[in-house]
Protein backbone atom coordinates (compact mmCIF):
# COMPACT_ATOMS: atom_id res chain seq x y z
CA UNK A 1 0.00 0.00 0.00
CA UNK A 2 2.64 2.24 0.72
CA UNK A 3 4.56 1.42 -2.47
CA UNK A 4 1.49 2.25 -4.27
CA UNK A 5 0.98 5.65 -2.78
CA UNK A 6 4.78 6.94 -3.12
CA UNK A 7 3.92 5.80 -6.90
CA UNK A 8 0.66 7.85 -7.16
CA UNK A 9 2.34 10.73 -5.42
CA UNK A 10 5.50 10.67 -7.95
CA UNK A 11 2.56 10.60 -10.81
CA UNK A 12 0.87 13.60 -9.61
CA UNK A 13 4.36 15.55 -8.91
CA UNK A 14 4.80 14.95 -12.84
CA UNK A 15 1.26 15.23 -13.94
CA UNK A 16 1.94 18.94 -12.71
CA UNK A 17 5.01 19.86 -13.97
CA UNK A 18 3.50 18.77 -17.36
CA UNK A 19 0.45 21.23 -16.11
CA UNK A 20 2.69 23.79 -15.33
CA UNK A 21 5.07 24.14 -18.43
CA UNK A 22 1.73 23.66 -21.12
CA UNK A 23 0.04 26.28 -19.37
CA UNK A 24 3.19 28.71 -19.22
CA UNK A 25 3.89 27.82 -23.21
CA UNK A 26 0.23 28.61 -24.04
CA UNK A 27 0.93 31.91 -22.40
CA UNK A 28 3.46 32.70 -24.36
CA UNK A 29 2.41 31.46 -27.32
CA UNK A 30 -0.29 34.32 -27.29
CA UNK A 31 0.44 37.02 -29.77
CA UNK A 32 1.28 40.23 -27.78
CA UNK A 33 1.43 40.63 -23.82
CA UNK A 34 -0.47 42.44 -20.80
CA UNK A 35 0.44 45.74 -22.20
CA UNK A 36 0.01 45.29 -25.78
CA UNK A 37 -3.55 47.06 -25.11
CA UNK A 38 -2.20 50.01 -23.41
CA UNK A 39 -2.36 52.98 -26.21
CA UNK A 40 -2.27 56.28 -23.92
CA UNK A 41 1.45 55.28 -21.84
CA UNK A 42 4.50 55.56 -23.57
CA UNK A 43 6.79 53.57 -25.02
CA UNK A 44 8.99 53.70 -22.40
CA UNK A 45 6.60 53.38 -19.59
CA UNK A 46 5.40 49.96 -21.35
CA UNK A 47 9.20 49.09 -21.62
CA UNK A 48 9.80 49.11 -17.45
CA UNK A 49 6.53 47.62 -17.20
CA UNK A 50 7.66 44.70 -19.22
CA UNK A 51 11.01 45.02 -17.25
CA UNK A 52 10.15 45.12 -13.77
CA UNK A 53 7.60 41.75 -14.98
CA UNK A 54 10.64 40.15 -16.22
CA UNK A 55 8.20 40.16 -19.28
CA UNK A 56 11.12 40.88 -21.71
CA UNK A 57 13.23 38.14 -20.38
CA UNK A 58 14.03 35.30 -23.18
CA UNK A 59 11.74 32.39 -22.82
CA UNK A 60 13.92 29.90 -21.08
CA UNK A 61 15.30 32.42 -18.54
CA UNK A 62 10.89 33.47 -17.68
CA UNK A 63 10.51 29.44 -17.43
CA UNK A 64 13.18 28.84 -15.44
CA UNK A 65 12.14 31.72 -13.17
CA UNK A 66 8.48 30.92 -12.87
CA UNK A 67 9.51 27.01 -11.76
CA UNK A 68 11.89 28.77 -9.20
CA UNK A 69 9.25 30.54 -7.29
CA UNK A 70 6.45 27.10 -7.62
CA UNK A 71 9.27 25.65 -5.89
CA UNK A 72 8.82 27.50 -3.03
CA UNK A 73 4.80 27.92 -3.52
CA UNK A 74 4.73 31.51 -4.82
CA UNK A 75 2.22 31.88 -7.80
CA UNK A 76 3.91 35.24 -8.53
CA UNK A 77 2.23 38.81 -8.68
CA UNK A 78 -0.34 40.29 -10.11
CA UNK A 79 -0.03 42.28 -13.37
CA UNK A 80 -3.53 43.76 -13.19
CA UNK A 81 -3.52 44.03 -9.70
CA UNK A 82 -0.66 45.90 -8.89
CA UNK A 83 -1.07 45.95 -4.83
CA UNK A 84 -2.06 41.83 -4.62
CA UNK A 85 0.11 38.41 -5.30
CA UNK A 86 -1.16 35.83 -7.37
CA UNK A 87 -1.34 33.46 -3.54
CA UNK A 88 -3.31 36.51 -1.53
CA UNK A 89 -6.01 36.58 -4.23
CA UNK A 90 -6.46 32.66 -3.94
CA UNK A 91 -6.00 32.39 -0.18
CA UNK A 92 -9.46 35.57 -0.17
CA UNK A 93 -11.52 33.85 -2.84
CA UNK A 94 -11.14 30.27 -2.27
CA UNK A 95 -12.62 29.35 0.57
CA UNK A 96 -16.03 31.16 -1.05
CA UNK A 97 -15.81 28.84 -3.77
CA UNK A 98 -15.38 25.91 -1.83
CA UNK A 99 -17.99 26.44 0.45
CA UNK A 100 -20.12 26.94 -2.72
CA UNK A 101 -18.76 23.85 -4.08
CA UNK A 102 -18.84 21.70 -0.99
CA UNK A 103 -22.09 22.73 -0.62
CA UNK A 104 -23.04 21.49 -4.34
CA UNK A 105 -21.30 18.12 -4.00
CA UNK A 106 -22.72 17.09 -0.43
CA UNK A 107 -26.15 18.03 -2.32
CA UNK A 108 -25.33 15.96 -5.79
CA UNK A 109 -24.02 13.09 -3.60
CA UNK A 110 -27.14 12.38 -1.41
CA UNK A 111 -29.51 13.30 -3.55
CA UNK A 112 -28.19 11.42 -6.13
CA UNK A 113 -27.50 8.36 -4.19
CA UNK A 114 -31.31 8.46 -2.60
CA UNK A 115 -33.16 9.31 -6.31
CA UNK A 116 -30.78 5.97 -7.50
CA UNK A 117 -31.58 3.55 -4.88
CA UNK A 118 -35.26 4.28 -5.01
CA UNK A 119 -35.75 4.47 -9.42
CA UNK A 120 -33.56 1.01 -8.93
CA UNK A 121 -35.91 -0.69 -6.19
CA UNK A 122 -38.78 0.87 -7.90
CA UNK A 123 -37.76 -0.06 -11.35
CA UNK A 124 -40.44 0.66 -14.02
CA UNK A 125 -42.89 2.40 -11.72
CA UNK A 126 -43.53 6.02 -11.40
CA UNK A 127 -40.65 6.78 -8.84
CA UNK A 128 -38.42 5.21 -11.15
CA UNK A 129 -39.88 7.76 -13.97
CA UNK A 130 -39.19 10.58 -12.00
CA UNK A 131 -36.25 10.03 -11.17
CA UNK A 132 -35.17 9.70 -14.61
CA UNK A 133 -37.03 12.61 -15.89
CA UNK A 134 -35.02 14.83 -13.21
CA UNK A 135 -31.68 13.39 -14.46
CA UNK A 136 -32.18 14.19 -17.82
CA UNK A 137 -33.51 17.43 -16.99
CA UNK A 138 -30.51 18.09 -15.03
CA UNK A 139 -27.73 16.74 -18.15
CA UNK A 140 -30.15 18.85 -20.17
CA UNK A 141 -29.77 22.41 -19.07
CA UNK A 142 -26.62 23.68 -18.42
CA UNK A 143 -26.06 25.50 -15.19
CA UNK A 144 -25.78 29.01 -16.61
CA UNK A 145 -29.07 28.50 -18.25
CA UNK A 146 -30.35 27.19 -15.03
CA UNK A 147 -29.08 29.89 -12.79
CA UNK A 148 -31.04 32.62 -14.35
CA UNK A 149 -33.97 30.58 -14.72
CA UNK A 150 -33.80 30.45 -10.49
CA UNK A 151 -33.65 33.96 -10.01
CA UNK A 152 -36.11 34.82 -12.63
CA UNK A 153 -38.86 32.48 -10.57
CA UNK A 154 -37.37 32.12 -6.83
CA UNK A 155 -36.20 35.15 -6.58
CA UNK A 156 -37.75 37.69 -8.83
CA UNK A 157 -41.21 36.23 -9.36
CA UNK A 158 -41.93 34.58 -6.06
CA UNK A 159 -39.27 36.67 -3.63
CA UNK A 160 -38.67 33.68 -1.96
CA UNK A 161 -34.51 34.03 -2.13
CA UNK A 162 -32.20 37.10 -2.42
CA UNK A 163 -31.40 37.66 -6.38
CA UNK A 164 -27.19 38.23 -6.45
CA UNK A 165 -25.82 38.82 -2.75
CA UNK A 166 -23.43 36.86 -0.66
CA UNK A 167 -24.62 37.44 2.71
CA UNK A 168 -26.21 34.39 4.63
CA UNK A 169 -27.51 30.53 4.07
CA UNK A 170 -30.67 32.00 1.95
CA UNK A 171 -28.14 33.47 -0.50
CA UNK A 172 -26.46 30.25 -1.50
CA UNK A 173 -29.33 28.20 -2.06
CA UNK A 174 -29.96 28.75 -5.98
CA UNK A 175 -26.17 28.61 -6.95
CA UNK A 176 -25.72 25.59 -5.09
CA UNK A 177 -28.75 24.30 -6.62
CA UNK A 178 -27.53 25.61 -10.15
CA UNK A 179 -24.00 23.72 -9.74
CA UNK A 180 -25.67 20.24 -7.87
CA UNK A 181 -27.74 19.70 -11.05
CA UNK A 182 -25.28 18.08 -13.44
CA UNK A 183 -23.32 15.63 -10.95
CA UNK A 184 -26.76 14.78 -9.22
CA UNK A 185 -28.22 14.39 -12.60
CA UNK A 186 -24.99 11.98 -12.92
CA UNK A 187 -24.89 10.18 -9.83
CA UNK A 188 -28.48 9.37 -10.45
CA UNK A 189 -28.47 7.34 -13.57
CA UNK A 190 -25.25 5.70 -12.67
CA UNK A 191 -26.63 4.72 -9.29
CA UNK A 192 -29.75 3.39 -10.59
CA UNK A 193 -28.39 1.39 -13.62
CA UNK A 194 -25.57 -0.05 -10.92
CA UNK A 195 -28.23 -1.33 -8.29
CA UNK A 196 -29.88 -2.63 -10.82
CA UNK A 197 -27.17 -4.83 -12.26
CA UNK A 198 -26.41 -5.81 -8.95
CA UNK A 199 -29.90 -7.24 -7.65
CA UNK A 200 -29.61 -9.55 -10.56
CA UNK A 201 -26.52 -10.88 -8.81
CA UNK A 202 -26.82 -14.47 -7.21
CA UNK A 203 -25.68 -13.62 -4.11
CA UNK A 204 -28.39 -10.85 -3.80
CA UNK A 205 -30.69 -14.24 -4.30
CA UNK A 206 -28.82 -16.08 -2.32
CA UNK A 207 -28.75 -13.24 0.38
CA UNK A 208 -32.58 -13.09 0.16
CA UNK A 209 -33.11 -16.90 0.22
CA UNK A 210 -31.23 -17.54 3.54
CA UNK A 211 -33.88 -14.47 5.25
CA UNK A 212 -32.03 -11.75 5.93
CA UNK A 213 -33.98 -8.81 6.37
CA UNK A 214 -34.41 -6.41 3.02
CA UNK A 215 -33.20 -3.72 4.53
CA UNK A 216 -29.44 -5.54 5.57
CA UNK A 217 -29.31 -6.97 1.81
CA UNK A 218 -29.82 -3.37 -0.07
CA UNK A 219 -27.92 -1.60 2.45
CA UNK A 220 -25.03 -4.16 3.15
CA UNK A 221 -24.68 -5.93 0.26
CA UNK A 222 -26.70 -3.79 -2.53
CA UNK A 223 -25.75 -0.55 -2.27
CA UNK A 224 -22.11 -1.57 -1.11
CA UNK A 225 -21.35 -3.15 -4.30
CA UNK A 226 -23.64 -0.90 -6.35
CA UNK A 227 -21.49 2.80 -5.33
CA UNK A 228 -18.16 1.18 -6.74
CA UNK A 229 -18.75 3.05 -10.02
CA UNK A 230 -20.24 6.14 -8.41
CA UNK A 231 -16.89 6.62 -6.08
CA UNK A 232 -14.83 6.56 -9.56
CA UNK A 233 -16.75 9.49 -10.80
CA UNK A 234 -16.74 11.67 -7.78
CA UNK A 235 -13.38 12.85 -8.41
CA UNK A 236 -14.46 14.54 -11.60
CA UNK A 237 -17.64 15.39 -10.91
CA UNK A 238 -15.81 17.59 -7.62
CA UNK A 239 -13.51 19.19 -9.95
CA UNK A 240 -16.25 20.00 -12.51
CA UNK A 241 -18.43 21.33 -9.54
CA UNK A 242 -15.51 23.49 -8.86
CA UNK A 243 -15.03 25.03 -12.16
CA UNK A 244 -18.00 25.18 -13.00
CA UNK A 245 -18.59 27.69 -10.18
CA UNK A 246 -16.77 30.34 -12.31
CA UNK A 247 -19.58 30.97 -14.65
CA UNK A 248 -22.06 30.73 -11.33
CA UNK A 249 -19.96 33.13 -9.76
CA UNK A 250 -20.68 35.97 -12.01
CA UNK A 251 -24.25 35.03 -12.80
CA UNK A 252 -25.08 35.07 -8.64
CA UNK A 253 -22.40 37.92 -7.70
CA UNK A 254 -20.27 35.54 -5.63
CA UNK A 255 -16.95 36.77 -4.21
CA UNK A 256 -14.75 33.63 -5.19
CA UNK A 257 -11.96 32.53 -7.12
CA UNK A 258 -14.26 32.57 -10.51
CA UNK A 259 -14.68 36.03 -10.34
CA UNK A 260 -10.51 36.54 -10.70
CA UNK A 261 -10.08 34.25 -13.23
CA UNK A 262 -12.79 35.74 -15.61
CA UNK A 263 -11.34 38.51 -14.62
CA UNK A 264 -7.67 37.66 -15.69
CA UNK A 265 -8.24 36.17 -18.82
CA UNK A 266 -10.13 39.87 -19.74
CA UNK A 267 -7.32 41.59 -18.55
CA UNK A 268 -4.90 38.96 -20.11
CA UNK A 269 -3.08 38.51 -16.20
CA UNK A 270 -0.38 35.80 -17.41
CA UNK A 271 0.42 35.12 -13.35
CA UNK A 272 -2.90 34.91 -12.19
CA UNK A 273 -4.22 32.67 -14.74
CA UNK A 274 -1.69 30.49 -14.93
CA UNK A 275 -1.90 30.61 -11.13
CA UNK A 276 -5.50 29.83 -10.71
CA UNK A 277 -5.11 27.03 -13.30
CA UNK A 278 -2.44 25.30 -11.23
CA UNK A 279 -4.11 25.80 -8.01
CA UNK A 280 -7.17 23.92 -10.06
CA UNK A 281 -4.90 21.18 -11.45
CA UNK A 282 -3.43 20.69 -7.92
CA UNK A 283 -7.07 20.10 -6.96
CA UNK A 284 -8.20 18.02 -9.57
CA UNK A 285 -4.97 15.51 -9.27
CA UNK A 286 -5.35 15.59 -5.26
CA UNK A 287 -9.22 14.48 -5.68
CA UNK A 288 -8.31 11.94 -8.12
CA UNK A 289 -5.86 10.92 -5.59
CA UNK A 290 -8.11 10.15 -2.60
CA UNK A 291 -10.95 9.01 -5.17
CA UNK A 292 -7.95 6.24 -5.72
CA UNK A 293 -7.49 4.99 -1.66
CA UNK A 294 -11.26 5.42 -0.84
CA UNK A 295 -12.00 3.08 -3.62
CA UNK A 296 -9.64 0.15 -2.29
CA UNK A 297 -10.96 1.06 1.31
CA UNK A 298 -14.38 0.27 -0.39
CA UNK A 299 -13.75 -2.87 -2.42
CA UNK A 300 -10.86 -4.30 -0.41
CA UNK A 301 -10.64 -7.13 -2.79
CA UNK A 302 -8.44 -4.66 -5.31
CA UNK A 303 -5.83 -4.43 -3.06
CA UNK A 304 -5.73 -7.69 -2.55
CA UNK A 305 -5.50 -8.51 -6.46
CA UNK A 306 -2.24 -6.00 -6.17
CA UNK A 307 -0.69 -8.14 -3.28
CA UNK A 308 -1.60 -11.57 -5.12
CA UNK A 309 -0.02 -9.92 -8.45
CA UNK A 310 2.87 -9.24 -6.56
Amino acid sequence: MLKYILQRFMQMIITLWVIATVTFLMMKAIPGDPFSDEKKLPEQVLANLRAHYQLDDPIPVQYLNYMKRLLQLDLGPSIKFETRSVNDMIQEGFPVSFQLGSQALVCAIIAGLFLGVVAALKQNRTADYLAMVLAVLGISIPSFVLGPLLQKYLAVEWELLPVATWEGFASTIMPTLALAALPLATITRLMRSSMVEVLTQDYIRTARAKGLPPVYVISRHTIRNAILPVVTVIGPLAVGILTGSFVIENIFSIPGIGKYFVESIHNRDYPLIMGVTLFYSVLLVGINFLVDLAYGLIDPRIQLGKKEGK
